[in-house]
């Protein structure tokens, strides 16, 4: 019995061990200093009534599948997109995305238009989707 619990107690002072390691000096394994907010990460502009453009920060980038323009109804509207980049991303294979900045143009663009959208740090995190909206009057 005494051999059972010996093992159970170096069991879990190795797993604390490495619980410790892994949260780094600041808390988290992703570096603390590296990851900066989402709202700085994907900064959103409406220039036009019908033009939505994201500046992407450097050392993270943006899923095209995960940026959908709607309506107030929730119906996706069409756009035309800058080109993406194809990333081999680990979870989910060839995936497009974009670096730098997202440039979309909406046809028939309404007053009032919801942004979501999803993207990722470099160093592994990614952040939730992030939901914005956009009105315009003409």
């Amino acid at each position: 019995m005494q051999r059972v619990i010996s093992s159970f107690l170096v069991f879990a002072c190795v797993l604390a061990a490495s619980f410790v390691q892994a949260q780094g000096p600041f808390g988290s394994s992703f570096g603390g200093l590296d990851l900066i907010p989402a709202e700085q990460a994907f900064t959103v502009s409406h220039p036009k009534v019908n033009v939505i453009e994201i500046s992407i920060a450097d050392g993270t980038y943006l899923y095209d599948e995960r940026t959908i323009v709607q309506n107030e109804a929730g119906a996706i509207l069409k756009t035309s997109r800058s080109t993406a980049e194809i990333y081999d991303d680990p979870l989910f294979g060839p995936t497009p995305i974009h670096t730098n900045k997202l440039r979309m143009v909406v046809t028939d663009a309404p007053d009032l238009m919801v942004l979501t959208f999803q993207g990722c740090a470099d160093i592994g995190f990614c952040y939730p989707p992030q939901q914005t909206e956009l009105s315009f009057s003409r």
